[in-house]
């Protein structure tokens, strides 16, 4: 399966829920396909998406009724995979890490990334987190309906290809669309807490 297709898989099944979304290709397509306040945008902020995703889901649990989607790369995971440890330590039960696999760094030419010698699914169940293997889009969809089911943290590593949408970069400045999350963030507890 292709970075877009699995992308509408996952922005159809959590439409409206708060994402952080990880730098490169994933961002420009997301953008393209389905840009919303609701998405924070970690621009050039490689390896970090999981851990601010966790202090989103540690500090909103209670707050906010709804699932943090994590969406990140195999190459930026593996920069950051100690916060795996720590997502096991604290589990929130409200967090979704999805790895997006193409098993190379795609930004800077397509060098590969350590992925293919990694079980991330293993090594996320020895942190305390359970996870799923997919690879296919009818996999995927029945995966993302399992993970709004039952309670997290959960990682699905999602097996895909290097193909690439053609997608304009986000050249605007980080505050702006952390700012429109903020408002976002602030508006689904107003909706879900009326006074």
């Amino acid at each position: 399966m292709n970075r877009w297709d699995a992308l509408s898989a996952i922005v159809a099944a959590f439409p409206t829920e708060p994402y952080v979304v990880t730098l490169g290709g994933t961002t420009r397509e997301i953008a393209l396909q389905r840009r919303g306040q609701n998405h924070l945008y970690v621009l050039d902020s490689m390896g970090l998406p999981p851990a601010i995703g966790l202090g989103l889901a540690l500090g909103l649990a209670g707050v906010l009724p709804d699932r943090i989607v994590v969406l990140e790369g195999d190459g930026s995971l593996l920069m950051g995979f100690s916060s795996l440890a720590t997502i096991g330590l604290t589990s929130p039960a409200n967090l979704l890490l999805i790895v997006l696999d193409n098993g190379t760094y795609a930004a800077t030419g397509n060098q590969p990334t350590a992925a293919s010698a990694v079980d991330f699914v293993v090594v996320a169940a020895g942190c305390g987190i359970e996870g799923r293997d997919v690879a296919t889009i009818d996999d995927l969809c029945g995966a993302l309906a399992w993970a709004r089911g039952v309670a997290g943290p959960i990682l699905l590593r999602v097996r895909i290809d290097t193909t690439a949408r053609q997608a304009p970069f986000l050249l605007e400045d980080p505050v702006l669309p952390g700012a429109d999350f903020a408002r976002y963030l602030e508006a689904r507890h107003v909706a879900t807490h009326p006074a």
